[in-house]
């Protein structure tokens, strides 16, 4: 029998986007008012862009996200 996934660790801004599948993290960008960048990102894999590659800049978008959604009025600046 698969072993639970652990539980989300309430005090971790990112832990939402740890894990996910390429499609996981596309549903989780359009919540983060992110539709245009999912969208673009499904026309990559169309074109053939390997999903390892999309995975990995797909993660760090939805981690940014989270990051300001979790610090609002804080642009890393």
């Amino acid at each position: 029998m698969a072993d639970a996934p652990p539980p989300i660790d309430p005090d971790d801004p990112l832990a939402l986007a740890r894990g996910q599948s390429v499609d996981g993290l596309l549903v989780l960008l359009e919540r983060l008012e992110g539709a245009e960048e999912a969208a673009v990102v499904r026309s990559a894999l169309a074109a053939g862009v390997p999903r390892e590659r999309v995975l990995g800049e797909l993660q760090r978008e939805v981690e940014r996200r989270l990051q300001r959604v979790r610090d609002p009025g804080d642009d890393g600046y």
